[in-house]
């Protein structure tokens, strides 16, 4: 009434106003008035006490009401109305501005929130699911089941329905999912959840029991009067109270109310607004044994409660666990579930949910790349049909539950959180990596273990070893194996035991196992560290350093695809490019058995040869990648270059001298391949000395005393030259014969090009450029991080490209002066002669003419010195000691020893004195240094002995 008062003063101040400011500001406290309510939930609170049907409340608002009015009109209060309505007027605006700022600082805090960012990466949580649509094991239907049964069954006291599970079978969900159903009939039913391990130490449960089904009804229902039963029950429980006041000590006791007096009253409440109340105790086994008889013990005191119908959530194997608390705990439970449901997950279920379930319980991963979607479905997949195969019933302690099977698919996530593309672009066995992730989950001890003996090089008991041929376990490893638990067993068994994964002898196995299975880890082959790494530092591997990266390219061109523009890709492209093109083609050469079109052997061959000079000729290892592509391109002809009219399904057939006949014209460049023919192609001019350094090479590996396995091209050789000639008997025999016409050919073109043109090898050779030697390597290999010198020559680019112009020289130079038989090291070219069968050495003679005098010639250029000195100093010899020193049965370096004693005897003396001019000079090998200072007089020492007695030698 007073506020009616003051409302009166302020209209009489605002009449004043615009009408229109007035209704503004009107409207404008009515819509923040009924946002307020809106916030605030009151219309909730209105609805829940217009549901109670509670009229007596209403009568006594009406009373309060008549009295209000009748106080307004009473004389004796005129006065304080006229001290309302005569104060300032200002005062009611300022009381409506301050209701207006109290309505508004919530809606302002609300608004002021930050706005959630979406995450780079989403895990699923645990959370029970409360969505039938996120329900991936099944429990809808069932759930649906036992929720209609609560709901029908007679209610009487203590009526208490259990759901029994272990734990990670889903039993919150599961109870959720039957609130649903119990929400349908809120009229009739008030739903009550109870965690008792949020309250197990708490003194008194039975309290908290009745406080929490207070709360829950007063949340459904407007009961006002079972606030005071709870405080009765408080004070019942606290039992006398002493206080002093004023000196005086006192003490208050409680009423004489039992504590089914009082449960009778909360009873009551429940007939009188005739609603049943579900009390759920959840999570009952996850507390001790005490504190689950004392919840069981609380709850017991409530059965007198005829309108409450309990459901307890257990794992009874859990509770009968923990000694003689946990049987009694058990026996306690037996007494009073009167209705047990027992909730089991089939293997099938997780299967479903590790292949689309797990995508449906956390809709949030639909953000997630491409990329690691393919990478998360495609190892869940594998999972699911690892536990649906005949080891699944193994599995089951890492993927018994849905739990489990979440923090797998967690576990996966987190891995590949450096964005790996795709398992399919790695060489990862999908099995093995599921193992190692369970080991890394489950027995997290054991995996430090292997990750510490197996990673940073060092290969531990767990990676597999070679005896006789034969993949055995290390020594110690089957004792660690009994050791172990029988889940970590059996893990460790399925990844490394080599009776288990029966691998075979060592040639048997294939590539893919071993550039993929977990159990290798020994140079080149460290597997075990790739997965190892990738679990726990995220690391990928990078495609050029995986076997699948080649098996899809070979597969694309055995079916079709132009090898160009397979090596055109930008995998192949990469900064380690030439390590990519030399597995490639490693593999493809493997696999050329299966080429099933000419066409395809064409292509491979002549690519192969057109991309020689793009390879590095400098030493890595033992050769280069272009002196390692001589010999693929000679097992492409020997497998797959011959013939046309042939298939390869019909190759398997005994080949004959007509067939074979086709590897020979490839070489020599005839009938269909008139002017492509590989000597033409690999010697000319535009590849200059590194041409013939690949050419020479070819040669040597077509001799067959070499101990080689190209029989098909043996024979095409031997058939081009005689197409009756014997393919067996005495090798030595075989290969002077196959040899010679080979021989011949090389040489007459070397002859045309250089002897005949009087073009000095040795020059072309000391100017061959460092771009030349790199090839289209050259940004990277310029870092000189391949370098594989020995020590002493470890250094620098130009060392290396200066070891590479020598080597390409005395090479070359020796393949077509040497006069040795093939008597195992290959058959010199010098054996033969420019033409016929004699085998007199006429090439060799022709050569040393050539050397010595165009060469090494100082009356055509005094730098012909040099080269001469320079091939002296290449063909030192190793002392017994260790020391490189010059011999008279090595300094020739192919040459004759004759006409090299004939030529020092001639220009000793200007050779002598061009040394002393040039005593800081160096030659450069991939063995060793040696200066000019230091070395020379070793030599001249010996083409003195040479010069002097020729006929010692």
């Amino acid at each position: 009434m007073f506020s009616v008062a003051l409302g009166t003063s302020s209209a009489q101040n605002l009449a004043g106003f615009d009408p229109r400011l007035t209704m503004c500001g009107l409207l404008i406290v009515i819509l923040l008035s009924l946002t307020y309510i809106w916030k605030r939930r009151a219309l909730v609170v209105a609805a829940r006490v217009i549901r109670s049907g509670r009229i007596d409340l209403l009568f006594l608002v009406g009373i309060g009401a008549w009295i209000n009015e009748l106080a307004s009109a009473s004389p004796r209060l005129a006065k304080i109305h006229a001290v309302f309505e005569t104060t300032n007027s200002h005062w009611g605006l300022t009381v409506l501005l301050l209701l207006s700022a109290v309505m508004l600082s919530p809606l302002f805090r609300s608004l002021g929130k930050p706005k959630s960012t979406s995450p780079q990466f989403r895990f699923i949580s645990d959370e029970p699911i409360d969505d039938g649509a996120q329900d991936s094991l099944g429990l809808k239907d069932q759930a649906q089941t036992f929720a209609d049964a609560v709901l029908e069954s007679e209610a009487h006291s203590g009526l208490v329905f259990g759901v029994d599970g272990p734990w990670g079978v889903g039993k919150t969900s599961f109870v959720n999912l039957a609130e649903q159903r119990w929400e349908e009939e809120k009229h009739r039913v008030i739903v009550c959840r109870l965690e008792p391990l949020r309250y197990a130490s708490e003194p008194d449960l039975s309290g908290r029991l009745i406080s929490e089904i207070s709360v829950a009804i007063q949340r459904e229902v407007f009961v006002p009067e079972l606030r005071p039963v709870a405080s009765r029950y408080s004070r019942l429980i606290k039992g006398k109270a002493d206080f002093s006041f004023l000196g005086f000590r006192l003490s208050l006791e409680p009423s004489q109310e039992s504590l089914d007096e009082l449960i009778q009253d909360i009873d009551d409440v429940l007939k009188r607004i005739d609603r049943r109340v579900i009390i759920v105790i959840d999570d009952l086994d996850r507390l001790d044994a005490k504190a689950t008889n004392s919840v069981l013990f609380a709850t017991q005191r409530t059965f007198k409660l005829s309108q409450a119908t309990y459901v307890l959530c257990y794992d009874t194997e859990v509770l009968a666990s923990r000694g003689e608390d946990g049987a009694r705990s058990r026996v306690f439970l037996e007494k009073f579930v009167a209705v047990k449901m027992s909730l089991f997950v089939d293997s099938c279920s997780i299967q479903n949910y590790l292949r689309k379930g797990w995508q449906l319980s956390a809709p949030q991963l639909g953000a997630m790349s491409s990329h690691r979607r393919l990478y998360l479905s495609a190892l869940l997949e594998e999972f699911a049909a690892t536990l649906n195969d005949d080891l699944g019933a193994r599995y089951q302690p890492f993927a018994g539950d849905l739990r489990k099977a979440k923090r797998f698919v967690n576990a996966v996530q987190m891995i590949q959180q450096n964005g790996t593309s795709d398992l399919d672009r790695t060489d990862f066995n999908k099995r093995d990596l599921i193992n190692l992730t369970l080991l890394h989950l489950h027995y997290p001890g054991l995996f430090r273990r292997i990750y510490a003996e197996e990673t940073e090089g060092r290969s531990g008991i767990f990676s597999l070893r070679t005896e006789e041929k034969k993949f055995m376990n290390a020594a110690d490893f089957l004792p660690l194996l009994e050791k172990q638990e029988s889940g970590a067993a059996f893990l460790l068994a399925q990844l490394f035991d080599a009776n288990i994964l029966d691998l075979g002898s060592r040639d048997s196995v294939t590539s893919e196992d071993r550039t993929s299975r977990a159990c290798f880890n020994k140079k080149p082959f460290r597997n075990l560290e790739r997965y190892l790494t990738h679990i726990v530092r995220f690391v990928t591997p990078e495609p050029q350093d995986t076997f699948v990266l080649y098996k899809t390219a070979v597969d694309e061109v055995l079916g079709g695809a132009k090898v160009a523009d397979v090596l055109n890709r930008p995998d192949f492209l990469s900064e380690r490019w030439e390590h990519a093109h030399e597995q490639f083609w490693l593999l493809l050469v493997e696999k050329s058995y299966g080429f099933k079109r000419a066409i395809t052997a064409q292509d491979a061959i002549d690519t192969l040869v057109d991309v020689l000079p793009k390879y590095s000729a400098l030493r890595a290892d033992d050769r280069g990648l272009r002196q390692q592509s001589i010999y693929s391109l000679l097992l492409l002809l020997d497998r797959v270059g011959w013939g046309r009219q042939v298939e390869a399904s019909e190759r398997s057939a005994p080949n004959t001298p007509e067939n074979l006949l086709e590897i020979a014209w490839r070489i020599f460049g005839e009938k269909a391949y008139q002017g492509k023919g590989l000597i033409e192609r690999m010697a000319s001019d535009d590849r200059g000395v590194l041409g013939w350094n690949d050419l020479m090479l070819f040669r040597l590996y077509c001799s067959h005393d070499r101990g080689g396995q190209l029989f098909n091209l043996y024979s095409a050789l031997s058939a081009h030259q005689d197409i009756e000639a014997p393919t067996t008997g005495v090798v030595s025999e075989l290969t002077k014969m196959q040899m010679r016409y080979l021989s011949q050919r090389i040489f007459a073109r070397f002859k045309q090009t250089y002897i005949d043109s009087r073009r000095n090898f040795f020059a072309e050779a000391r100017q061959a450029s460092v771009d030349a030697l790199l090839g289209s390597a050259s940004a990277q290999n310029k870092s000189g991080a391949n370098d594989d010198l020995d020590a002493q020559n470890a250094g620098s680019l130009d060392q290396r490209a200066d070891a590479a112009r020598a080597g390409v020289t005395s090479f070359v130079i020796y393949q077509l002066s040497n006069l040795k038989p093939p008597t195992g090291s290959g058959v010199g070219c010098g054996h033969y002669d420019e033409e016929g069968a004699n085998d007199s050495g006429g090439i060799a003679r022709l050569m040393n003419e050539y050397v010595f005098g165009t060469c090494f010639n100082p009356e055509d250029d005094p730098r012909n010195v040099v080269h001469f000195l320079d091939h002296c100093l290449l063909h030192l010899s190793r002392s017994f000691q260790g020391n490189w020193i010059a011999t008279k049965t090595d300094l020739a370096g192919g040459l004759d020893p004759l006409e090299l004693g004939r030529y020092w005897g001639q220009h000793e003396q200007i050779i002598r004195q061009q040394s002393e001019e040039l005593g800081d000079r160096r030659i450069v090998t991939h063995n060793y240094i040696a200066l000019y200072r230091d070395d020379l007089p070793g030599v001249f020492a010996v083409l003195d002995e040479l010069a002097k007695a020729p006929e010692g030698l």
